[in-house]
């Protein structure tokens, strides 16, 4: 995979465990980016290969346009490292462990009722009364109007994993959604604020928008009060 594909778990890996503020973690996204288009950054990087994009770069700084001045060689090193960090964390893995261990605990549990454990184990997948609920209350995908439900996908604004039991199944915190607008929002490349009105993550340029048709009018068609605490709560967690 390229390294764009690894952008969004990076990035709350350098936030959450890597003791990084926002500012830096996307300065270190920019240039691995920049260098991803010259060496394959992706999760078979390795404490030699590192070395060797460093070596390489130490000879082709005097030459480049950007990331040119002394210290762009010791930043280059850093954000290596830290994506070095982040591949040998297996950080994926144990968010999805950190999943499954949830719904088991959601499955042995004597409090909730057989019907409560279905409704909320489907609704990490955005299936059942969750969905439903989203398409009653919606009719439509929340931002483009779209009427085709079968191709909308019941996604949740503030995600499952650290929701609770009450918050999986609010249909305020849920969004009906075209597929294109369901991973840019899920993989926080795209919010929304108290408003509605889109956000989009500083990692999309000009021509990424372009490309996915993404406008600055696009915003939620209605909204409540309810869905506010679940925005702020993307805004502030998951907008990368």
């Amino acid at each position: 995979m390229k390294f764009d594909d690894y952008i969004s778990d990076f990035y709350h890996f350098m936030i959450t465990e890597g003791n990084l503020t926002a500012k830096t973690s996307h300065d270190y996204i920019s240039r691995l980016r920049f260098l991803s288009d010259q060496y394959e950054i992706d999760d078979n990087l390795t404490v030699s290969t590192v070395k060797e994009i460093l070596s390489s770069e130490k000879e082709r700084q005097q030459s480049r346009s950007v990331y040119s001045s002394r210290k762009a060689l010791s930043d280059f090193s850093a954000c290596l490292y830290k994506f070095l960090a982040f591949v040998n964390s297996d950080y994926h893995k144990r968010i999805e462990d950190s999943i499954l261990s949830e719904i088991t605990k959601i499955e042995k549990s004597p409090v909730l009722k057989e019907t409560q454990k279905k409704a909320i184990i489907l609704s990490r997948i955005g299936q059942g009364t969750f969905r439903k609920g989203l398409i009653n209350y919606w009719q439509c995908c929340s931002v483009s109007g779209f009427t085709s439900t079968w191709i909308l996908i019941a996604s949740h604004i503030k995600p499952w994993r650290v929701s609770d039991n009450n918050e999986r199944l609010d249909v305020f915190n849920g969004l009906l959604l075209l597929p294109n607008l369901d991973k840019l929002f899920d993989k926080g490349y795209m919010s929304f604020d108290a408003n509605g009105r889109v956000i989009y993550s500083k990692l999309l340029n000009a021509e990424d928008k372009k490309t996915l048709h993404l406008t600055d009018d696009l915003k939620l068609r209605m909204i409540s009060p309810n869905h506010v605490p679940y925005l702020k709560y993307h805004n502030d967690n998951c907008l990368l």
